[in-house]
């Protein structure tokens, strides 16, 4: 078969778990660990996915906003995300990470101040979204990503699940204070208080990543070994398991907060249990992280969708009583896909095109994370409630689970 002579698993072969190489490494290389965490919590993933359903109430008081438009706007800012992601991995695998890192990070900040500014109609702030994801792509965690594999082999699961330690955080810390800026001041200062955030995101790569540049000697071979690696069917089967994941939960991220503020709750207990996701992505990283480099990734993958879907199911049919265990678990299932996208990539196909093989990952991932919104808003405004929409995530999360037991093994496999 045509997949068995790709240049994948490279470094399954290599895989050493001995804990002194893996203190090494930390020993070595934790500021770009450091900047690499810091820089994605206050990425377009850290800041635009966790924050923008704190608005909606706002929103739609202000200039008519329906649930269907909100996740239609957020659709078409992930599409166009996705859309550049490919572009901004190919640039990063030829020419490094500081400047694509840093000038997302300030495209990111100049879009949350238009937000803020300019917001006058759903049009408007329909655009705007779009433009956000289309030119804050490069603050996405491609480069830190990239970065960091670079940096790490023997502990590279638990340096990734570091790394997303700050988007955990970001989704923790900054929603219950940014509830309090909306509730405060008004959704407008709201914005720019993001942007405020978005702008000191280009301090990591200027302090910690100035290292951090491709071998150029790697780089007349990248081409011709992406082009074998998207031809696989490896490549795909794993992109439809990760899209299939994010259809099934990360749809629920945005809605979580409106749909706890129609079971009742203020503004403030509601942005607090949503801080609850924050948490458990945390905690869910460092566990995915540490695991993936003793246990099989596809597995831990397919462990997340099941407590996902049933957290879902009890949320639907026990009501907002239940809010915090889905909190809980969908940043379990938040964690472990920021973790093993990056991870199984590079074991599977390895690094000599990671950038643009974990940009079209990542971006098929959010592509259908974008759709999410969209379906989730428009079901919610036919049926006038979120049950149905739990119902039906929990039947794309079973689905998912499935998949990712179909994907081969991460650790001590052989090329056949």
């Amino acid at each position: 078969m045509k997949d068995t002579q790709l240049p994948i698993l490279p470094e399954i072969l290599m895989q050493d778990s001995a804990p002194a190489g893996r203190i090494d490494e930390f020993r070595r290389s934790w500021p770009i660990v450091t900047s690499a965490a810091v820089g994605s919590g206050l990425g377009i993933s850290g800041l635009l996915t966790y924050n923008s359903g704190l608005f909606v109430k706002e929103l739609e008081g202000a200039i008519g906003l329906s649930r269907t438009q909100f996740g239609f706007a957020f659709f078409l800012a992930t599409l166009a995300l996705a859309c550049a992601l490919p572009i901004v991995g190919r640039f990063i695998d030829e020419n490094g990470v500081r400047i694509p890192t840093i000038s997302g990070a300030i495209a990111l900040a100049i879009g949350f101040v238009a937000l803020g500014a300019f917001t006058t109609s759903v049009s408007v702030y329909v655009a705007l979204m779009a433009a956000i994801g289309l030119f804050a792509s490069a603050s996405s965690p491609v480069g830190y990503t990239r970065a960091v594999n670079g940096a790490f082999d023997r502990a590279r699961g638990l340096a990734l699940g570091l790394t997303q330690i700050g988007v955990g955080l970001a989704a923790a810390i900054i929603p219950p204070v940014l509830g309090v800026v909306i509730q405060t001041y008004g959704w407008r200062v709201g914005f720019f208080f993001l942007a405020g955030l978005a702008l000191l995101g280009t301090l990591p790569s200027l302090i910690g990543l100035r290292r951090h540049e491709p071998r150029r000697r790697d780089t007349p071979d990248k081409g011709s070994a992406f082009r074998e690696v998207r031809r696989s069917r490896l490549f795909r089967l794993q992109i439809i398991a990760f899209s299939m994941m994010a259809l099934g939960f990360a749809g629920m991220l945005p809605h979580f907060v409106p749909m706890l503020r129609d079971a009742g709750m203020s503004p403030q207990t509601a942005a607090e249990q949503a801080g609850m996701i924050g948490l458990s992505v945390i905690a869910s990283r460092v566990v995915v992280g540490w695991l993936a480099d003793v246990t099989e990734a596809p597995w831990l993958a397919a462990a997340a969708c099941a407590i996902c879907a049933m957290a879902c199911i009890t949320l639907a049919l026990g009501g907002a009583r239940y809010s915090t265990v889905a909190a809980l678990a969908l940043g379990c299932a938040m964690g472990c896909e920021a973790d093993l996208i990056g991870y199984m990539t590079v074991r599977y196909f390895g690094l000599a095109s990671y950038g643009r093989a974990y940009a079209w990952q990542y971006a098929a991932f959010i592509l259908a994370a974008g759709l999410g919104p969209f379906w989730i808003g428009l079901l919610v405004d036919r049926t006038g409630g979120y049950k149905e929409a739990l119902l039906v995530c929990a039947a794309l999360l079973s689905i998912a689970f499935a998949l990712f037991l179909a994907l081969p093994r991460t650790t001590n496999r052989s090329v056949v």
